[in-house]
């Protein structure tokens, strides 16, 4: 069995960071936000700065990762 470490900086993010971080545009960043398919951090208010939910984003990718084989 193969195993792997990740390892992040942060477990939540800005759109502005995630953009830096992916090579992503900020206006894709957003679109794909606004579509779901990219999760973030739930908002307790709607006035909140909302967050690229990274650890959420390694969760899925681990969980593909042992369909694709």
């Amino acid at each position: 069995m193969n195993t792997f470490a990740v390892q992040i900086a942060a477990p939540y993010v800005s759109f502005e960071e995630y953009a830096r971080l992916s090579g992503i545009p900020l206006a894709t960043v957003r679109h794909l936000v606004r579509e779901g398919r990219l999760p973030i951090r739930p908002k307790n208010k709607p006035q909140e700065k909302p967050f690229i939910n990274m650890l959420a984003l390694i969760k899925e990718a681990d969980s593909q990762a042992f369909i694709s084989r």
